[in-house]
């Protein structure tokens, strides 16, 4: 399979109902792709599909912590779009706390979506993708890279992606190509969760294309935007003594 373009190949999206997930889609969508849209707001999902304009995309709601269904997804989308090349996990939930103050329920939520969801999906998409000899993108974050104040327990699923994306790429790289996504700040409904700087932030549009033109390219890991996420991989390059240092200085 060629894997430069986007023309006519389905490419399964899932979180695609808002923030990068949505113009991500409408990146793709001119870009050729034949697109199955999941999440689970299947209203968000139809007026994205509607504002796609196109006939050539499906929608496909899902819960992605369901992995029954989600096994039965991705069969239902390669019988109902004839193939699959490309899937890309963007799903996620956030909300930033404190350790000291952990919402166990909320923490467990946002574990089952953010990791297991891409167990899940990687479970169910691994074999279609092998057939097509296909791609499989996870999104992690540059909120992975290290451990920061009030980051839990979004960082932590996050620093798991990375890993599991690795270890995808040790293991399956002679069968599909392997992606890791890694965004700094995005404007988005979950980063207006937060109450600090986000510093250098970027607008989804500019997510999208990075990502979309990053998916393209013989990566591995697409980061953006490359000044903030090239600091960040310096801070996590330190030896501890002297990173967990700036670290400490971070508390509010």
């Amino acid at each position: 399979m060629i894997l430069n373009t986007y023309q006519d190949q389905v490419v399964w999206l899932v979180g695609a109902s808002s923030g990068i997930g949505a113009a991500l889609a409408k990146v793709l969508s001119q870009r050729g792709a034949r697109l199955a849209l999941s999440a689970r707001r299947v209203e968000a999902l139809q007026d994205l599909c509607a504002d796609l304009g196109s006939d050539r995309h499906r929608i496909f709601p899902l819960d992605i912590a369901d992995p029954q269904a989600t096994q039965a997804m991705a069969n239902t989308i390669k019988a109902t779009m004839g193939s699959l090349n490309r899937v890309i996990f963007m799903a996620a939930g956030y909300d930033p706390m404190r350790l000291s103050v952990l919402d166990l329920p909320q923490s467990r939520q946002i574990v089952t979506i953010n990791l297991m969801g891409a167990f899940h999906l990687i479970h169910a998409a691994l074999p279609l993708l092998r057939e097509q000899h296909g791609q499989m993108a996870l999104c992690g974050s540059v909120a992975g890279y290290m451990g920061l104040p009030e980051g839990q327990p979004y960082s932590a699923t996050k620093a798991a992606i990375i890993n599991l994306a690795e270890s995808l790429h040790a293991e399956e790289s002679h069968h599909i190509d392997v992606k890791l996504i890694s965004p700094g700040f995005v404007r988005t409904p979950l980063t207006d969760k937060n109450d600090f700087a986000m510093p250098m932030m970027i607008e989804p549009d500019q997510a999208a294309i990075a990502i979309a033109d990053g998916l393209l390219s013989k990566r591995f890991e697409i980061h953006f935007p490359k000044r903030f996420t090239m600091l960040l991989k310096l801070l996590r390059a330190l030896p501890y003594g002297l990173s967990l240092k700036i670290t400490a200085r971070m508390k509010g």
